[in-house]
């Protein structure tokens, strides 16, 4: 008698890579699901982790301050192993993964410092000039600086795009806000040009502070 066992064999990759694809789908779902939950959810803002250990699925939280001092301890590591350029770059990413805000600052001159919000996952660029930090002298510089790569003032009306840049003058401040949104190069590339050309800091170390 003769059979074929193909069919059934068929049949078992469908089911088992089907339920292998459930699988996944629901450790996606539960990912995004925590995720969301714990990070906008809280009042205390947490860090969750995912991980696979001894062939188990494991969730891990962990405390803001505790993620940021462990971000902090790698940025200045970070600092001192590799080029400006890079570590900009370097930087920004780790800002990326949960921080509010990054500063850099070069060692010893805290007033020629580059800010980005980096809370909703975007790089979101602001100059702030006042009296006291003596940088409005550099306003008309990052303003230009913007414009070359693309920005434009966001009271102009006929401008649809998503590249805009708006300044805020007080008595005695001036803003400058840019969203560079996840476009990584463009940030690295505009903070290395603020630090070489318009701070003329020439090839000095960076540091920077993340909270």
């Amino acid at each position: 008698m003769k059979t074929n066992d193909k069919p059934f064999i068929d049949r078992f990759d469908y089911h088992f890579f089907r339920a292998r694809r459930k699988f996944l789908d629901l450790i996606l779902t539960t990912y995004y699901k925590v995720k969301r939950y714990l990070y906008n959810g809280n009042f205390t803002k947490k860090h969750i982790t995912f991980a696979m250990v001894n062939g188990k699925f494991q969730v891990t939280s962990t405390n803001h301050e505790d993620f940021i001092l462990a971000i902090q301890k790698k940025l200045d590591k970070l600092s001192l192993k590799n080029d400006r350029k890079k570590f900009i770059k370097l930087a920004l990413t780790e800002s990326l993964e949960g921080c509010n805000f990054i500063i850099f600052s070069v060692s010893g001159q805290d007033n020629k410092f580059v800010q980005f919000w980096t809370g909703e996952h975007q790089l979101k660029y602001n100059f702030y000039a006042n009296d006291v930090n003596k940088l409005k002298n550099h306003f008309l510089s990052v303003v230009g600086l913007l414009s070359e790569m693309g920005f434009v003032n966001d009271t102009v009306p006929e401008y649809r795009g998503h590249m805009t840049f708006k300044i805020d003058k007080g008595t005695d401040y001036i803003s400058v806000d840019a969203n560079f949104k996840k476009d990584l190069e463009l940030a690295v590339e505009f903070t290395e040009i603020i630090y070489k050309q318009i701070y003329k800091t020439k090839g000095s170390k960076l540091v920077a502070k993340v909270e």
